[in-house]
C-alpha cells in the first residue's frame, strides 16, 4: 500500500470517529504549508496574519503613499530611479518568471494567484504578460517589455526592517550501501509516516499538510532528531552524517553516486519539530567563533570531535526531514519550490507568502558575496520571482536569494545576510485596476 493509500484510510476512519476534528487544533501551530527548503534561521517582525489587498494609486501623478493593513505600503515608482536596473539579467528573470507562469496555465482567469496577498491580482491579469514575454526571445528586447508590462512599486514595510539571506542545493558523494565514513543514511518515507490534508475536513482551512504517525488509533507528531531510527530499507542512499545533516537543513539536494549517476533528494516530508541554528549552539557553547559558522566549518568541526560528539550537537536541532529520490530531468533547475516550479539560480526566492505571492516579480537592490566567506559582499540588483518560502522566511522586507548548487553555491549562500530594498512588479491592468478601486472609495468617503 502507497503512502497516499495508507494515509487516506487511516484519515477516513479518523473523521468517521470524529477524532480528527480535535486533531486538527492541536496541529495548527505547526502546519507545514511548503516545502522545508530555506536554511536561514533569523526571524523578522511578521505583523498582521492576515493581510488585506493593498491599494495603489499610480498615474503621470506625483505617487501617493497609501497605507494598507498588512504593515507595509506600497509607493508607484520609475525604473530610472531603480538603481541598476539596466543592468538586470533579464534572461534569467524571463526564465523562472515563464516558470511561474505555466503553474497558472490551467487555472481560471479569475483565480487569485495569492488568497493571502490578493494585490497580486487573478490568474487573467498575468496571462497576457506571461504570453508577451514567452513569445520574445530576443534578450536586448526584454528590458523594454518589462517596462511596458509592469509598474514597479516599492515596498516600504512599518517596521523598518529587512534582510536577504541565501540558501542553496547541496551536492555530496554518496554510497548505495554503508562504507566507512558514509553510515548515515539518506532517509526515505517510512512506512508509517501519514500525510494528513485538513483542507479535505474543514472549509476553513485553504492550505497546510501534516504529517505524523498513528498510534492505536492517534494520530500524534513523529519524535525528535535524536529518537527517529530510519529503517534501513528506506535508504535512498548512505553519506557521512553531517552532510546529511545539512542535506535536511537545505531540504533538497544532489547525489552523486560512485557510478556517476545523479539523483535528486527531494524533500518529502519533516518532523513538525522547530529548527534550531547548529551553529549558533557551537558558538554559544564555545565550540567555535562567530566567523566560523559556515557549513564547511563545522563539519571539520564534527571529522575533529568524532561522532558521538557531532551527534549530540546535530540533536540540537530536533527538526528531521525525509527525502524522495528524483531522476533530474534539467541539470540546469534547482529542485521545486513552494510553488512547485524549478529554482532558478539567481533569479527565484523564497518569500513570506502571507505578503508576497508566489510568480511575483521583485527587483532587488542588496549586497551578495563573491565567494564563500565574503562577509563585506558586492553590489547587487536584479529581478527575482518569488518562488519558495520556507520556517525562517517571516518579514516583509525579507528574502532568501536561492544561489544554486554545488560548494561554491553553498560557499556564497552562507556567507549572505544583508538588507535588501525590493520592488515588486505588478502587471500595468493590476496596477489600473487598483487605481479605479481606490478612486471609486475615495469617493464614496466624500
Amino acid at each position: 500500500m502507497d503512502l497516499r493509500t495508507r494515509s487516506q484510510r487511516i484519515e477516513s476512519g479518523l473523521a468517521s470517529r470524529g477524532r480528527f476534528r480535535s486533531l486538527l487544533g492541536g496541529f495548527l501551530s505547526v502546519f507545514a504549508v511548503t516545502a522545508y527548503g530555506c536554511s536561514s534561521t533569523s526571524t523578522m517582525p511578521t505583523g498582521p496574519q492576515t493581510p488585506v489587498a493593498t491599494t495603489v494609486i499610480t498615474g503621470p501623478a506625483q505617487p501617493v503613499e497609501v497605507p494598507v493593513d498588512a504593515g507595509f505600503t506600497m509607493v508607484p515608482a520609475s525604473f530610472a530611479e531603480m538603481k541598476g536596473w539596466s543592468d538586470t539579467d533579464f534572461i534569467s528573470a524571463r526564465s523562472a518568471l515563464l516558470e511561474s507562469c505555466g503553474r497558472w496555465a490551467n487555472k481560471s482567469d479569475d483565480t487569485l494567484i495569492s488568497s493571502r496577498a490578493p494585490y497580486g491580482g487573478a490568474v487573467g491579469d498575468w496571462m497576457p504578460v506571461c504570453e508577451a514575454i514567452g513569445n520574445e526571445t530576443v534578450p536586448e528586447n526584454l528590458q523594454p517589455l518589462f517596462e511596458t508590462l509592469f509598474t514597479p512599486l516599492s515596498i516600504v514595510p512599518d517596521v523598518n526592517s529587512s534582510r536577504l539571506t541565501g540558501y542553496f542545493e547541496p551536492e555530496i558523494d554518496v554510497k548505495y550501501v554503508p562504507e566507512p565514513g558514509f553510515t548515515k543514511s539518506v532517509p526515505g518515507i517510512p512506512d508509517d509516516l501519514v500525510l494528513a490534508e485538513p483542507t479535505k475536513f474543514e472549509a476553513k482551512y485553504t492550505k497546510g499538510k501534516i504529517w505524523g504517525r498513528v498510534v492505536g488509533e492517534e494520530l500524534e507528531l513523529y519524535p525528535d532528531r535524536a529518537d527517529i531510527i530510519d529503517p534501513p530499507e528506506k535508504a535512498i542512499a548512505y553519506a557521512p552524517a553531517g552532510k546529511v545533516f545539512y542535506l535536511q537543513i537545505q531540504g533538497s539536494g544532489r547525489l552523486k553516486f560512485p557510478d556517476g549517476r545523479v539523483l535528486r533528494a527531494a524533500f518529502a516530508a519533516h518532523n513538525h519539530k522547530p529548527f534550531v541554528s547548529i551553529a549558533q549552539h557551537l558558538i554559544d557553547t564555545g565550540e567555535i567563533e562567530k566567523h566560523q559558522a559556515g557549513m564547511n566549518s563545522i563539519l571539520n568541526w564534527m571529522e575533529r570531535v568524532g561522532p558521538e560528539r557531532a551527534q549530540q550537537a546535530m540533536n540540537v536541532n530536533p527538526r528531521y526531514v525525509w527525502f524522495t529520490p528524483q531522476e533530474i530531468m534539467d541539470p540546469t533547475k534547482g529542485p521545486n519550490g513552494a510553488q512547485g516550479v524549478p529554482l532558478t539560480p539567481m533569479a527565484s526566492m523564497a518569500v513570506d507568502p502571507r505578503y508576497h505571492p508566489y510568480g511575483t516579480p521583485i527587483f532587488l537592490d542588496t549586497t551578495i558575496p563573491q565567494h564563500a566567506g565574503d562577509w563585506k559582499g558586492a553590489p547587487f540588483q536584479n529581478i527575482v520571482i518569488a518562488q519558495d518560502t520556507g520556517g525562517a522566511i517571516k518579514g516583509i522586507l525579507r528574502g532568501d536569494l536561492f544561489f544554486g548548487w554545488g560548494d561554491e553555491a553553498g560557499g556564497r549562500a552562507a556567507s549572505m545576510n544583508h538588507d535588501v530594498a525590493m520592488w515588486v512588479l505588478l502587471p500595468k491592468a493590476i496596477a489600473a485596476d487598483l487605481t479605479a478601486k481606490h478612486l471609486e472609495a475615495v469617493g464614496e468617503n466624500g
